[in-house]
């Protein structure tokens, strides 16, 4: 993506400087009284504005259209249903058509309203919960409550809002009572272990020895139902109080980016903590301490510390600390106690090499100040992963690729496509007959690195095309669309998972593939994201003089589509695979067409591109993999799942009564254990450790039915390479690794995936 973006940069010179030019006279007009938070949202609002006209691929007038769009896109988002009335709604209604001149003015009349409504009402909300959670509910009564706002309709009035208000609050005591019934139960359930495999019988032992402690005497009902309403009074008081601790520049955030969307869902407003939490999400990387915080009875605590960071080695500071105060190499410590954790964090973060001095309190409440030096903390799970799995004497390599991932701005060493790369190497090293590459739920990332991995699988030729904002089809830079690498790394069989969850790079992989007939690409539709973004620095457009103003925040902009090299696209259309097959989530995957404003679908021209000169016989595996999986228990019991996930995601009225809602979820629990042994280990997968040998504490699932899955051959899963070293010099590294690999014990689709593989020449 970054060298897309250098190339339209170049060639958009002049209209930047006119941009730039035109910005500074607008802030100018905006600022002439000393700046305030007034002006800063002016300043914001007219920047993105004058970004989003001159520069998005389907710029949208300022008329009613566009006031529709962010009027409904803002009160949905709100979920308003749930904190207006009709009259309310009355006064709210009034200024629908009129945002588009309150964009052009640079007022938030209607923001305003809403915001001051919706504030007033939410604090009412929080009043009222204290009050009926304060005194036992009664469950017998027969009535419903309604979760979906879209399905509801605007209260008559208060004391209608307020009755909604009492439904979700006792759906939500009853939710957490049935649970602790349930529970209860549980500890007084006798099963019979001889009929459980090893790994069931830990499970259950485990799972009877937390509950003994969890009610070492039996609660009455009476008890469970006071504990149950605290709980759900302390998380409304927490919901809360993070929101009154929201700033409003979080607030009008959230605004801003409902007038970004309403260009197309990928057009995005970011705050400046949003900024950084992007970058580190696209990069893999982050300088800080290498901890993990969340927010727990209102105290910022030690989630989880990463292992290799300076948290780490520091030693000291364990999961379950709070941290009370924050302090840099010199100056005062700050109290972050009852701190927004996002604020906390922006204190704890910083560039590497620095020092940071934490105020620690212990379980035991004693305190300590521990001192850290910042370090660039290497996101493990975002990267590339490699293992290699025997059957039958033949070695598949597989790939884990969770997203495209690249180095911006120098924090991280780590490129996606420098590591896939090094793993197909690897992989090559390790002699395997075929590669699978996983872009499973991968949301996408730098376009840049997606067009050099191709390479590594095709031969010189245009990857994908690009159409900016009134030109014509760009393939003028071939660095960014095309790669001239003749030196193809992998030349073998090779399959590419996709579900409803690979987006944007991944399909253009995925598209690439199948275009060049150069693999088979197997699993479920994907997303259907064909637009490219680049992000805008807002600070970089405003006057020096009015540099206190900053920062401003970002906008990311949809700048351009792109489109498969067969003259087709992505675009709310995505990529079907050659070989379908089934998904617990293939009908809840939410996807671009069904998003608020998609850019519509269309066609190119071809780019001229010759096939891969040994193509795979698709329609012969196709075939294959049908007769081989017709009767595929297994096959069934997941697209039977998918039916069931959807009929319960479309269901959203529940009873309140408490008898008929037991009922119920029993009947649920009943029918999910017929599902169980989708989640299993296959019978015939073992893990071996870096020598060779079974993994230490590898679970006996031997009691697994073999007639269940296809095949039955050992199948032997093992790391390689790097992966490998770590494991011989790092225990904590053997742990990491052996949760990766038992995860593709478990994974039935992959196992297919080795089967078609197998069948390739």
């Amino acid at each position: 993506m970054k060298r897309i973006i250098d190339f339209m940069n170049r060639t958009r010179i002049s209209l930047y400087l006119l941009l730039a030019i035109t910005a500074t006279l607008l802030i100018c007009a905006v600022c002439r009284q000393p700046a305030g938070a007034g002006d800063k949202r002016k300043a914001t609002l007219a920047l993105m504005m004058d970004r989003l006209k001159d520069i998005h691929y389907s710029p949208l007038e300022l008329n009613d259209t566009l006031s529709e769009r962010v009027y409904k896109m803002y009160l949905k988002r709100l979920d308003s249903k749930d904190f207006f009335t009709k009259d309310d709604m009355k006064q709210i209604q009034k200024l629908e058509y009129k945002i588009d001149d309150e964009i052009g003015a640079g007022t938030f009349e209607f923001y305003d309203l809403v915001n001051s409504l919706y504030t007033t009402r939410r604090e009412q909300d929080s009043n009222f919960a204290k009050a009926y959670l304060a005194n036992p509910i009664n469950f017998k009564i027969n009535e419903n409550v309604q979760l979906d706002p879209l399905k509801m309709e605007y209260a008559k009035d208060t004391a209608t809002l307020h009755d909604q208000w009492r439904r979700y609050l006792k759906y939500q005591v009853m939710a957490d009572l049935v649970d602790a019934l349930n529970k209860q139960d549980k500890v007084n359930e006798k099963k019979d272990t001889t009929v459980m495999n090893d790994e069931e019988k830990i499970a259950y032992r485990k799972d009877v020895e937390a509950q003994k402690k969890d009610t070492v005497k039996p609660k009455t009902y009476e008890q469970l139902e006071v504990a149950a309403r605290k709980k759900v009074l302390d998380a409304t008081r927490k919901t809360w109080l993070a929101f009154a601790k929201e700033k409003d520049q979080q607030r009008l955030s959230f605004f801003l980016n409902c007038i970004a969307n309403s260009f197309d869902p990928h057009t995005e407003y970011f705050d400046p903590p949003d900024r950084k939490n992007f970058d580190i999400t696209m990069s893999g990387s982050l300088q800080g301490i290498g901890a993990q915080l969340q927010e727990k009875n209102g105290n910022i605590t030690i989630a989880r510390v990463v292992p290799g960071s300076p948290t780490w080695k520091n030693g000291e500071i364990k999961e379950g600390d709070i941290i009370i105060k924050v302090a840099q190499a010199t100056g005062d410590a700050v109290d972050v106690q009852g701190m927004a954790i996002d604020d906390a964090i922006q204190l704890i973060r910083g560039k590497k090499g620095t020092i940071v001095r934490l105020t620690i309190k212990k379980p035991d409440n004693s305190t300590k100040v521990v001192v850290l030096v910042r370090d660039i903390i290497q996101l493990d799970d975002t990267y590339a992963h490699d293992a290699v799995i025997e059957e039958g004497g033949k070695k598949i390599g597989y790939i884990r690729l969770p997203e495209f991932y690249t180095n911006y701005d120098g924090a991280g060493s780590h490129t996606s496509y420098g590591d896939i790369k090094q793993l197909v190497k690897e992989l090559n090293a390790a002699g395997v007959d075929g590669i699978v590459m996983d872009l499973r739920d991968n949301g996408g990332g730098s376009l840049g690195d997606v067009v050099k991995m191709l390479g590594l699988f095709i031969p010189s030729g245009p990857m994908v095309q690009v159409k900016g904002h009134g030109d014509a089809v760009q393939v003028q830079d071939p660095k960014s669309y095309h790669t001239y690498d003749t030196g193809v790394l992998y030349r073998g069989p090779l399959v590419v998972m996709v579900n409803g969850g690979s987006a944007s790079a991944s399909e253009i992989f995925a598209a690439a593939i199948q275009d060049y007939k150069r693999g088979i690409i197997m699993g479920s539709l994907t997303y259907g994201k064909g637009t490219v973004q680049q992000m805008f620095d807002l600070d970089e457009f405003i006057n020096p003089q009015y540099k206190d103003l900053t920062p401003l925040g970002s906008i990311k902009i949809t700048l351009s589509k792109f489109y498969r090299i067969n003259g087709g696209t992505t675009q709310k259309d995505g990529v079907t695979p050659d070989i379908p097959m089934p998904d617990a989530y293939q009908y809840l995957y939410p996807k671009e067409k069904d998003e608020d404003c998609p850019i519509i679908s269309d066609k190119i021209q071809p780019a001229p591109y010759a096939l891969w000169t040994n193509p795979p016989a698709t329609s012969k595996l196709q075939n294959d993999f049908v007769q081989r999986t017709d009767n595929d228990s297994i096959f069934q019991l997941i697209h039977d799942q998918a039916l069931e996930y959807k009929r319960r995601h479309d269901k959203t009225m529940f009873t309140l009564n408490l008898d008929e809602f037991r009922k119920e979820g029993k009947e649920l629990t009943d029918k999910d254990k017929k599902f169980d042994v989708i989640n299993k280990p296959l019978s015939f997968a073992q893990i071996l450790g870096p020598d060779g040998s079974p993994a230490p504490k590898q679970v006996d699932v031997g009691n697994n039915k073999p007639s269940l899955v296809s095949g039955g051959n050992s199948y032997s899963i093992f790391a390689v390479g790097d992966e490998a070293k770590k494991m011989k010099a790092d225990t904590s590294e053997v742990k990491t690794e052996n949760i990766r690999l038992r995860q593709i014990t478990r994974d039935y689709e992959l196992y297919q995936a080795t089967q078609v593989l197998n069948e390739m020449k």
